[in-house]
């Protein structure tokens, strides 16, 4: 079942980590740098920025630090994933992928590019939100999952672990009862059977000095 669960996660994370790269492939050859689509006036541009920074332009110029810090993360949430477990805790193996998914595919353009493509723009009631890409839309809302799953499920995940060993034990220590009732009831029907042929000897010693006299 575990390598199920590996297998599943990881097909996951090579489709998000190709689904940004093609795209940001496709940008950069198709858009020059600072330039922009308009797809709805006022509203979405499909736009080229080199973001040497991280969201919101912060930290630009910066790229070795926040190369170190997504390998960080990356360990991290790599090292979990050992526990990933789409049955019992999908909303936690769901946010595994999507964290360790965006930041390869981020991760990918800084040691390659030493800047990342973003390229989706939009203008919400009159602010201009910070232009970012499908990697982004990823960690944004893996750590989102992985913050609920934590706050609010990692409790109940607890309480129902607990309960499945207590149920576990339960069913142990009721097979060894069973088991224990089989044995002894085996024991006492050989006890019976070793008296049967007891007697069964004694009655024919008696039979055959009977005959004697």
């Amino acid at each position: 079942m575990k390598k199920k669960n590996y297998i599943i996660g990881v097909v996951f994370i090579i489709l998000g980590i190709l689904l940004d790269q093609l795209v940001k492939v496709a940008i950069r050859l198709n858009i020059e740098e600072g330039y922009h689509i308009t797809i709805i006036p006022g509203f979405f541009n499909i736009a080229h920025i080199e973001n040497t920074g991280a969201a919101w332009g912060g930290f630009s110029g910066f790229t070795v630090i926040l190369i170190i810090i997504s390998i960080i993360i990356l360990g991290y949430f790599i090292y979990l994933f050992k526990n990933i477990d789409f049955k019992k805790k999908l909303v936690f193996s769901i946010s595994l992928v999507l964290v360790i998914g965006g930041t390869i595919g981020n991760l990918i353009d800084r040691l390659f590019f030493r800047s990342v493509t973003d390229f989706l723009d939009f203008d919400i009631f009159g602010y201009d939100f910070p232009v970012f890409n499908i990697a982004d839309i990823l960690l944004v809302v893996g750590f989102a999952i992985f913050l609920i799953d934590l706050v609010f499920l990692s409790d109940k995940n607890d309480k129902n672990k607990t309960n499945l060993v207590k149920e576990e034990i339960k069913e142990e220590k009721i097979d060894n009862e069973e088991k224990e009732t089989i044995n002894n009831e085996t024991i006492e029907n050989e006890d019976n059977t070793s008296k049967l042929d007891d007697g069964g000897d004694s009655n024919e010693g008696s039979n055959w000095n009977s005959s004697r006299r």
